[in-house]
């Protein structure tokens, strides 16, 4: 695992949302109660 790490946090690439917040949360707000 601390290889891996390592390795991979050595060239560190940003997450980039393709998303909007609101796209989400309105995704959320449609799922049954049950799946939270």
């Amino acid at each position: 695992i601390n290889r891996y790490l390592k390795e991979h946090n050595a060239d560190p690439k940003p997450f980039v949302w393709t998303k909007s917040a609101a796209q989400i949360l309105d995704k959320l707000a449609r799922l049954p109660a049950s799946s939270l």
